[in-house]
């Protein structure tokens, strides 16, 4: 009751205030609105030099989920429900998603009605390209950008040839340019960490020795090429910009309803290099004894590898989440276990006692919320660290422990236990197959979006979009199968009086020296689902 007073307190006070007293306080830091002598160029204005052939960065960008950040109708639904909770709050939101429309003050008020069309272009390519450290060293977190106010583009490369001043600026190729904004706090509640995906990567290995890999690597990879049309522009290693996390749902279906942005092509594209980025994020191994006794309980593990240098999967919760689907057959074919079913139908994830779910749940007061704004507490936070993890208070596992290695940091693997006593009458070989799914979002939060928007038609418009883009089929991960031969238990001494029996049933489980890992089949696999029930 005294919290629950605390909070109406606290909320009252910032319902009090206008919005842009609400800016002052949650959005203090980088380059404040208005204060640009040069505003940031329309990516249009890219278009002579870099656009119109083969990975021009200009053409890929526009398909990307940094540029459709304002076309995003998830985020469009979503930010109604921040502005329903606190009005104003909404200019914390806009700040990332149009960086050109909160640099000229146009995030006020909050939900975006004050914006011109060509804040909807996102991240603009100058957003990036004319983004530096602070003089006081990186702002991490909460867009708190600081933009040179001067029409230099930074980046790589010499700029001999460019029409305009380059830059070679190593910011743009370090991991704290992308901390900017994937690292998000709730100001609200002592900065609560809503996003920590420029942490976690902080944290682990990834962003330590000679192996270390900036955020860059991955999701902004090189190939040979040209950076633009000039013909004496030389071939050298150049990042098309296709910067790619696992969303494969939203890209799709803002091709399909929006064709008038021209940029179908480029969504797919980005959709199926997402489909990569998830095969590539994860190992799974199936770890079984070689041999089981029929009627005796026996346990085996799924091992789940993170792959990636950030959790797996990381980023805003909003439904996000893997988990494992185990199904264990005998030789004829005759099902003995089965965990992780995904009901499409039902469009849900149904509970059991050995579903294996990562993910993150945020809330407040104890209880799972959706709504971001309020959320000052981590429920649940099973998702699976990086390689070389060591974690701090924002960013440890809540609800499941990780293996300390001896180095002190935490495994970068789960082995999920998987309990089964085999039945009389089954026949061995028993093959175990293990399938890693990932899902972009929840029927659940689609609903929510619906379900509490009091203002327009946006959360109905989502659902719409959601259930004719095939209701957020999950994506195949890995596959990973394994196998187990069977033994009858030991019959009983019929003669307990005989020397040295005791008449004791002594059968039970192998002996852990005796478990092996299975042969391991991991192979990547299409995000068909009705391909892997077929391969199940």
């Amino acid at each position: 009751m005294v919290v629950g007073a605390i909070m109406a307190a606290m909320i009252w006070v910032v319902l009090a205030r206008t919005p842009a007293a609400l800016a002052q306080d949650s959005l203090v830091g980088g380059t404040q609105p208005n204060e640009l002598a040069i505003p940031l160029d329309d990516s249009a204005a890219c278009d002579d030099c870099h656009a119109g052939f083969e990975n021009a960065p200009v053409d890929v960008m526009r398909g990307t989920m940094m540029a459709m950040a304002m076309h995003d109708p998830m985020f469009q639904a979503s930010l109604v429900i921040a502005e329903q909770d606190i009005p104003g709050i909404g200019e914390f939101c806009l700040r990332c998603h149009t960086p050109p429309g909160w640099l000229e003050g146009r995030c006020i008020p909050g939900d975006g009605s004050a914006l011109l069309a060509s804040d909807y272009e996102g991240i603009s390519c100058d957003t990036c390209h004319r983004m530096k450290l602070a003089e006081d060293g990186p702002l991490i977190g909460n867009a708190r950008y600081t933009i040179d106010d001067t029409p230099a583009k930074r980046g790589s490369g010499d700029g001999a040839i460019a029409t305009h001043q380059v830059i070679d600026d190593p910011y743009l190729r370090s991991s704290e340019l992308c901390g900017v904004c994937h690292e998000v706090s709730n100001p609200l509640f002592g900065d609560f960490p809503i996003e920590r995906t420029y942490s976690e990567w902080a944290a682990s290995g990834w962003s330590r020795g000679p192996d270390g890999k900036e955020c860059q690597d991955c999701h902004l990879e090189e190939v040979e090429g040209v950076a633009a049309t000039d013909p004496s522009a030389p071939v050298r290693p150049i990042h098309p910009h296709r910067m790619v996390g696992g969303n494969t749902l939203v890209p799709r279906i803002i091709a399909k309803e929006r064709p008038d942005l021209g940029v179908s092509a480029e969504l797919e594209a980005v959709a199926r290099q997402a489909q990569r980025h998830l095969e590539e994020s994860a190992t799974v191994e199936v770890v079984a004894p070689s041999l089981v006794t029929i009627g005796v309980p026996q346990t085996f593990h799924v091992k789940v590898t993170n792959e990636s240098g950030h959790k797996l999967p990381t980023g805003y919760p909003e439904g996000r989440r893997l988990w494992l689907e185990v199904v264990v057959t005998d030789r004829d074919g005759v099902e003995l276990l089965r965990s992780g079913t995904y009901d499409e139908a039902a469009t849900t994830l149904p509970d059991d006692p050995q579903l294996r779910k990562y993910e993150a749940r945020l809330g407040s007061n104890g209880e799972y919320s959706y709504h971001m704004v309020q959320q000052d507490e981590v429920i649940f936070d099973g998702r699976i660290p990086p390689r070389g993890f060591r974690p701090t208070s924002d960013i440890a596992p809540v609800g499941r422990t990780f293996e300390t290695l001896d180095d002190g940091t935490l495994a970068n693997w789960d082995l999920a236990p998987y309990e089964i006593t085999v039945p009389e009458g089954a026949h061995g070989p028993v093959t175990v197959t293990a399938n890693l799914w990932h899902q972009t979002t929840t029927a659940e939060f689609v609903a929510f979006l619906r379900d509490e928007n009091r203002t327009n038609l946006l959360g109905d418009e989502w659902y719409r979009m959601w259930e004719e883009a095939g209701r957020g089929e999950p994506d195949l991960v890995r596959t990973a199968t394994g196998s187990f031969e069977l033994t009858l238990p030991e019959a009983p001494d019929e003669d307990p009086e005989e020397p040295g029996g005791c008449g004791c049933d002594t059968s039970g489980p192998a002996p852990w020296w005796l478990l092996v890992s299975a042969t391991v089949a991991t192979r990547r696999r299409g995000s068909s689902r009705r391909g892997a029930r077929r391969g199940a």
